[in-house]
């Protein structure tokens, strides 16, 4: 629950200091994230008071139904998550193969030091 809140109070910072479209990011975050939190809260309750808080005896379950549905009210979660990660990935660009490629690193190192690697092991 911190955490959604603190994101909550960052994007709108961010919309304050930066303007809403610098803020789209974050906006989308806090749609995916407030939602599954409010869920996972609720579900917790249930949890906790048992088949009666999943009766309705309890407010819980409409809490519930109205928890799920907001995780699609603006749009279902994926296409934020979808939207964040294009977002995040578009500043990006691909490299052939990374700089601590394992297999790559060692047959440098071979051709480099395979000399020594001949000379040091014959000798032992």
């Amino acid at each position: 629950m911190q955490a959604a809140r603190l994101m909550t109070l960052h994007a709108a910072w961010k919309m304050d200091t930066e303007g809403v479209a610098a803020s789209l990011s974050e906006i989308a975050m806090i749609k995916f994230w407030g939602a599954s939190v409010l869920y996972n809260v609720i579900d917790r309750a249930i949890q906790a008071h048992g088949s009666l808080g999943y009766t309705t005896d309890l407010p819980l379950e409409a809490m519930y139904r109205h928890a799920r549905a907001a995780r699609i009210y603006d749009g279902p979660d994926e296409v934020h998550k979808v939207t964040v990660a294009r977002r995040i990935l578009r500043d990006y660009r691909p490299a052939d193969v990374p700089t601590e490629h394992v297999p790559t690193r060692r047959e440098a190192a071979r051709a480099k030091f395979g000399s020594l690697l001949d000379t040091y092991a014959s000798n032992e």
